[in-house]
């Protein structure tokens, strides 16, 4: 039988973790103490835990995340085929079209975006390398869900809301529906201002004979993203590298 102690330990751990995550600044004991309603004690003896195995730094009386989160999570992206074969294609769709391009798969209900290349025109939003967004709301995410088999699609959809985030995201499921189904019979997925205002993309689904599903996309402004590049041009061609890649990772 689990030992319960020893499962709220690992929960208290993370749930410290979690919080100097989303602070995205350095804090103390006792500040991570009160924002997690745990004893001095209790959170001082994690973090000396954390620090002693290079997870957290110390540093003037605050902690912050440690690098070595970099390491276990490139560690994760290089064991797997399909950043070998995409990487390389990402970073020549940056460079052919000047914006930003993403390799994103499935994890659970989000989307890992495990590689990112900008090109010389791309502009700064808030993504970044490894950080996870709802499916729902990305041309990516939906590429993903797209491939997904009913049963696996509604059991996501069912534990997550549909909540706006940008000025046209999609929050009827009938409407997500219907986009997935031209999705699958065109080949893309387009993202119009549905997670961040002004910010529009476009995405091939890419499709694993083993592993979770994965999408490449690119995004970028309106100004650029519009038209037949963004109707035609870059479709065609994100559509032509996600079945290189296709193939890449089936008979090699």
């Amino acid at each position: 039988m689990p030992d319960k102690d020893g499962i709220k330990a690992v929960r208290t751990t993370f749930r410290i973790i979690e919080e100097l995550r989303c602070t995205e600044r350095k804090m103390g004991v006792s500040a991570l103490a009160d924002a997690l309603d745990l004893p001095v004690s209790t959170v001082h003896s994690h973090l000396s835990t954390l620090v002693e195995a290079e997870y957290l730094v110390q540093c003037d009386g605050t902690y912050d995340l440690g690098y070595r989160f970099l390491e276990v999570g490139g560690h994760r992206r290089h064991r797997t085929r399909l950043f070998e074969y995409a990487k390389p294609k990402v970073d020549q769709l940056a460079t052919e079209f000047g914006d930003e391009v993403s390799l994103c798969v499935a994890d659970r209900d989000l989307g890992a975006h495990i590689y990112i290349s900008r090109g010389e025109e791309a502009i700064r939003t808030d993504t970044f390398t490894g950080i996870r967004l709802p499916l729902y709301a990305t041309a990516t995410g939906k590429a993903i869900l797209a491939q997904l088999s009913p049963e696996h699609l509604e059991a996501i959809l069912g534990e997550i809301e549909l909540i706006s985030l940008g000025p046209n995201t999609i929050t009827s499921e009938d409407d997500l529906h219907n986009d997935l189904d031209r999705i699958r019979h065109d080949g893309t997925a387009y993202d119009r201002q549905e997670r961040l205002e002004g910010i529009h993309g476009v995405a091939a689904p890419i499709p694993r004979p083993e592993g979770p599903s994965a999408a490449i996309g690119v995004t970028g402004p309106i100004s650029r993203m519009m038209g037949e590049r963004f109707e035609r041009d870059i479709p065609e061609r994100i559509r032509n590298i996600a079945e290189t890649i296709r193939i890449k990772l089936r008979y090699s």
